[in-house]
């Protein structure tokens, strides 16, 4: 045998051979992006020394797109301020090659963007850059005839029109995607739009088509060895079998992707959170509900860690669950709220957290070439005003403040069809007498607090709180379909937090709440200190629904049984005797139908 020579020269020779050289670099890349979701150490190894080689001998394309590589693995590696900076100085970098490589480059870095964005709750700026990237796809295919791109952009715009409720908009892109998908030779992009699609089909309760549609997606993602593919969809189907009532298959799945997960076959850290908070509320709901503890506190553990909003929400929602079943009414409360502050606050985070992982992320002359730096000037221009604002918007709803600020000096108008809900706290004023002043009004800051969130969350209107009692409305001032709807939802809310704060703290107390629709005359009455109430019949029945009510319960009048009819769960009480209104049949809200 001829002795070979040594590994120096051979990599001499390969580095005199500058396209070589630049292949290489461009296999290094694509060796990390394959390898992102399975090996991120390996990956950002491959990426460094693509980098390293692109820079040296001055590659443009194989510098960006090492860059752009490196956002995407930081990624999916949960690294998202570092994941966003690379993925915007790619962009940047992909701007200045020639066309249509620098369409094909830009393409994907805003879609890695979009994605990043979507995955930490931005949805509304996540479709921004998946908006973009459709523009960069679009570009590329009447170049090269290449559509697939196009595909990717279309689905991720449906994935991020699910969260934000708008669900016909989610199916109709997912449904696009998958037909893009289905002319590519694209696998990948035709396993992520079956995947896609099932999601829509899940939702529509069209269960047979999701499952087939997310084992299809299986098969596909199968033939690569792609783990987290093969995982998601399993995880779909899990999730398909569940609403089946197949419980048993289904957290076979579930514990079969846990084991897959600890066994390194996946390595993207919010995949363990997902997998493990769906076998503890399995367990919650089993016959064995003591073994759902273990996986919701290492759910807790691991959504803080990764500061996942969205995930730790339900983690908090089936602690309470957990708790309150086991009786530890104490622990039970503080997650019920905790569950409701990180839900209020997810709704008001898109526009703080889009500055903030701008400031963070880069530089203020970049942050301005993007969609977000108008939400930037508008906060600056607004911050001059900010405290007057906030001082008038805690006595008045936001668009009566409006009026009054542009120089309405009486505001009063009539609205046809609202919401009144009126509560009261009962056993109150004997604990007041028992309590320091101190401990009464903690007690009750904790109460109403807790119901500011509820209103806030279910877009109603506070009027006002009364000593103990508390009143609501909706479709006041801003008219809306589904006032008696969420006032009800809030009702059952608020009588949940006082069940579970009395069995906590120990202390004899209940809500009664009383809830009418109806017309309403509504404005603002004062001068010095403003006041915005409400009156006419309606308020005066939800408030007799209120007194004439019993402790713990719910009391409602026949209209708005009539109106929640097969949403909700009524318990009829028969016709009683209203102070100024004669008899009436009234009835109690008892529960949401499951």
């Amino acid at each position: 045998m001829l002795p070979q020579p040594p590994n120096n020269i051979l990599l001499r020779d390969e580095e005199q051979d500058t396209s070589a050289l630049q292949r290489r670099i461009l296999a290094l890349s694509e060796q990390g992006y394959g390898l992102r979701n399975n090996n991120a150490d390996f990956a950002k190894k491959y990426v460094a020394e693509a980098l390293e080689l692109a820079e040296k001998i001055g590659f443009d394309v194989g510098i960006a797109e090492a860059t752009f590589v490196s956002g995407v693995v930081h990624c999916c590696s949960a690294e998202y301020n570092i994941g966003l900076r690379h993925l915007a100085a790619a962009d940047e970098l992909f701007a200045t090659i020639t066309f249509p490589q620098s369409a094909y480059g830009r393409c994907r870095a805003l879609r890695w963007m979009g994605i990043a964005y979507r995955n930490i709750g931005m949805s509304v700026t996540s479709l921004e850059y998946f908006n973009q990237s459709l523009h960069f796809a679009e570009e590329y295919f009447r170049t090269t005839g290449n559509e697939a791109f196009i595909g990717y952009a279309l689905m991720n715009m449906g994935d991020s029109y699910a969260p934000l409720g708008e669900m016909e908009k989610a199916s109709e892109y997912r449904r696009r995607a998958l037909e893009v998908a289905m002319r590519s030779d694209d696998n990948e992009l035709k396993s992520q739009a079956l995947w896609s699609v099932a999601r829509s089909a899940e939702f529509h309760k069209e269960y047979d088509q999701a499952y087939d549609y997310y084992r299809q997606s299986y098969d596909l993602r199968a033939q690569v060895a792609d783990y987290l593919g093969m995982g998601t969809a399993r995880y779909g189907m899990a999730s398909v079998l569940e609403k089946q009532g197949k419980r048993a298959r289904a957290m076979r799945i579930y514990r079969t992707l846990w084991e897959n997960f600890k066994s390194g076959m996946s390595g993207v850290p919010q995949t363990e959170a997902f997998i493990i908070l769906e076998i503890g509320r399995l367990y919650i709901e089993s016959t064995k509900p003591h073994r759902a503890l273990p996986f919701l506190k290492r759910a807790l553990e691991l959504t803080q860690n990764l500061n996942i909003q969205t995930i730790l929400g339900s983690v908090h929602e089936l602690l309470s669950k957990y708790y309150n079943n086991a009786g530890d009414f104490e622990q039970a409360l503080f997650h019920y709220q905790e569950f409701h502050r990180i839900t209020s606050a997810i709704a008001q985070r898109e526009s703080k957290q889009t500055v903030q992982y701008f400031r963070q992320a880069f530089d203020f002359e970049r942050a301005q070439k993007e969609a977000e730096i108008y939400r930037l000037r508008n906060e600056e221009l607004a911050a001059a005003n900010a405290q007057n604002e906030r001082l008038l918007l805690n006595v008045l709803p936001e668009a009566v403040a409006k009026r009054i600020k542009s120089g309405e000096t009486t505001i009063a108008e009539r609205f046809s069809d609202v919401t009144v809900l009126f509560a009261d706290i009962v056993g109150f004023t004997e604990l007041a007498a028992q309590k320091t002043p101190e401990e009464v009004v903690d007690v009750l800051n904790r109460i109403f607090s807790a119901f500011d969130i509820f209103s806030e969350q279910y877009n109603l209107e506070k009027i006002k709180t009364i000593g103990d009692s508390y009143m609501i409305v909706g479709g006041v001032p801003n008219p809306c379909d589904d006032h008696t709807e969420s006032a009800a939802k809030m009702a059952l809310e608020m009588q949940e937090t006082v069940r579970l704060l009395a069995l906590s703290m120990r202390l004899d107390l209940a809500i009664r709440i009383g809830i009418h629709s109806g017309a309403v005359v509504a404005g603002v009455i004062g001068q010095k200190k403003f006041s915005y109430d409400l009156w006419g019949d309606t308020v005066n029945i939800a408030s007799r629904m209120e007194s004439h009510g019993e402790a713990g319960k719910i009391h409602c009048t026949e209209t708005v049984m009539k109106r929640l009819r097969g949403k909700f769960l009524f318990e009829e009480r028969g016709i009683i005797d209203i102070k100024g209104k004669g008899q009436m049949k009234t009835y109690f809200l008892m529960d949401i139908v499951s």
